[in-house]
């Protein structure tokens, strides 16, 4: 992922973020009654009270975005990096959009772009962001990303966004 990360920054496109994604985006944060921290396009309709105890790993399992790389060239030979780029992109319009906003102080995002590229289901992956803080019960199974090895990982938290509202 270091090498992938290191070659994103340097991608020759400007990252983008698709239409549904952006959608996402402009829709923002919401604060439940309980504190969790979720995505208004992602909330169930049918939302049960997260309890305080697990509010990680409740924000995880709802604040899952799948980031299409559909319109990437899959033949360029940059296409990882420019994958890598957008994910990561996205992530930081999110985490700068949850500034301030209570529990975003403790706000994750994970990044993970498939990188087998042997695997039939390759041309079919895109990059999942899911967001979650570190209250309560979350998911700590990042703390080794170097054993991760089909996929790139990436864990962001507010200090990787540059462009937080002031």
């Amino acid at each position: 992922m270091r090498s992938l990360l290191r070659n994103a920054a340097f991608a020759a496109d400007q990252p983008t973020v698709p239409e549904l994604e952006q959608d996402t985006v402009d829709a923002g944060w919401v604060v439940e009654p309980s504190g969790a921290l979720l995505l208004v396009s992602h909330r169930p309709k049918r939302l049960r009270d997260i309890p305080a105890t697990a509010l990680g790993d409740g924000e995880y399992e709802i604040n899952d975005v799948h980031v299409s790389l559909d319109d990437l060239d899959r033949e360029r030979s940059d296409f990882l990096p420019r994958a890598a780029s957008r994910g990561l992109h996205f992530a930081r319009r999110m985490l700068a959009g949850a500034h301030g906003l209570s529990g975003s102080e403790t706000l994750l995002a994970v990044v993970a772009i498939h990188v087998d590229v042997d695997d039939e289901d390759f041309a079919l992956q895109g990059a999942t962001i899911r967001f979650f803080s570190q209250r309560g019960s979350y998911p700590h199974w990042f703390d080794e990303l170097e054993t991760y090895t089909l996929e790139a990982i990436a864990v962001l938290d507010l200090s990787d966004v540059t462009d937080q509202p002031s």
